[in-house]
């Protein structure tokens, strides 16, 4: 979907080797109104997003040595690409890290305009390296209006708030398999998912009810063998699905386009919550929102206002009847949702901020 007529180049960067999640929205966001994209990332990232293809004009494909003064001659040469491909403003997708500080030292004196995405509200905090990246970068986006509203913003910086949402979806010719189905992003790790609450409130579940980790477990772990051996002496091993290889985009789509709710598995007072709403806004949201499909959020959060649309609130105990109420309810709900998450408005507040 490469723009006929360009305004401007833009340039992508991520040099990081994740947060592909994020990319789409900007690329057709900037397509759709006739700027030229280019793209400096890692060899990872576009081997494994060929649809990226469709909008990037041309490639810059870092590669890291583990050396410092190599690594610094590679964010040197992106910049001086940039410089060729005469680009205007350069989004950095993961705003953070020694790759990233390096290209803004190198580019402080540049016209281009670095503006930069932050993942975890916690850079803010006090992060040196983060200090040192912004002498260069005074505009960042974080992804989520409750975080934005959380944070002291930096003297002399410009702070707002988009929510990446738009994802390749596919039309799949799969039929969906009887009962619910409940996925849960990511694989199993306690420290981002409540997995000895989780275990308890699914005991009081009735078939037909499916729950999937999407995410790759690694059988290796001691914590995946301890969730398994505790499903499987409840007796609910059957009931749970889990991946010991990397998901592939085609099966992440077609999953989800099957699910009927996301259970973020996020729950205060334990591990997950230091992860999640404090700093960082959970990938499942993102998910949710561009797929449509409702949340089960435990109602500690119901005072998020950004999700209340899509969500199910529960506690742990009144799991398995919120869940009940859910089934009946699923239609409903993401027609609440088509309203009140629009990828196109969402593009449009990104595009606002980087051209204001």
């Amino acid at each position: 979907m490469k723009s006929a007529g360009n305004n401007r180049t833009v340039a992508l960067i991520e040099v990081g080797g994740s947060h592909d999640e994020c990319l789409l929205s900007q690329m057709h966001a900037l397509n759709t109104t006739g700027n030229r994209v280019v793209m400096v990332c890692t060899p990872e990232i576009r081997e494994r997003n060929p649809i990226f293809d469709s909008y990037v004009d041309k490639y810059f494909v870092t590669h890291f040595h583990g050396s410092g003064l190599k690594d610094f001659g590679t964010m040197r040469a992106a910049l001086k690409f940039m410089k060729q491909e005469k680009v205007e403003k350069a989004i950095l997708n993961t705003a953070q890290g020694s790759h990233v500080r390096n290209l803004c030292w190198v580019a402080r004196i540049s016209p281009i305009e670095f503006i930069g995405i932050i993942h975890t509200t916690r850079k803010f905090q006090g992060s040196f390296t983060q200090k040192s990246i912004s002498k260069t970068v005074k505009k960042y986006l974080v992804l989520s209006e409750h975080l934005l509203k959380s944070i002291e913003v930096p003297k002399g910086v410009k702070v707002d708030y988009f929510y990446p949402i738009r994802f390749n979806k596919k039309e799949w010719n799969i039929p969906k398999t009887e009962g619910f189905d409940v996925t849960i992003i990511g694989g199993v790790e306690s420290r981002r998912k409540d997995l000895k609450g989780f275990v308890k409130m699914i005991e009081g579940v009735d078939p037909p009810v499916h729950f999937t980790f999407l995410g790759k477990s690694n059988n290796g772990d001691e914590e995946v063998a301890a969730f398994k051996k505790e499903l499987k002496e409840k007796g609910l091993m059957d009931r749970v699905k889990l991946y010991d290889h990397f998901v592939s985009q085609d099966d992440f789509d077609v999953h989800l386009q099957h699910t009927d709710a996301i259970l973020p598995l996020i729950h205060p007072d334990t591990p997950s919550a230091d992860e999640y709403f404090k700093n960082q806004i959970a990938g499942a949201m993102s998910v949710a929102f561009g797929y449509k499909i409702p949340l089960l959020l435990h109602k500690g959060y119901e005072n998020i206002e950004e999700m209340k649309a899509a969500s199910f609130y529960y506690s742990q105990d009144e799991f398995p009847t919120v869940l009940d109420q859910a089934l009946s309810s699923i239609d409903e709900k993401r027609k609440e949702m088509e309203q009140a998450y629009s990828i196109e408005e969402q593009e449009q507040r990104y595009l606002s901020f980087l051209f204001e």
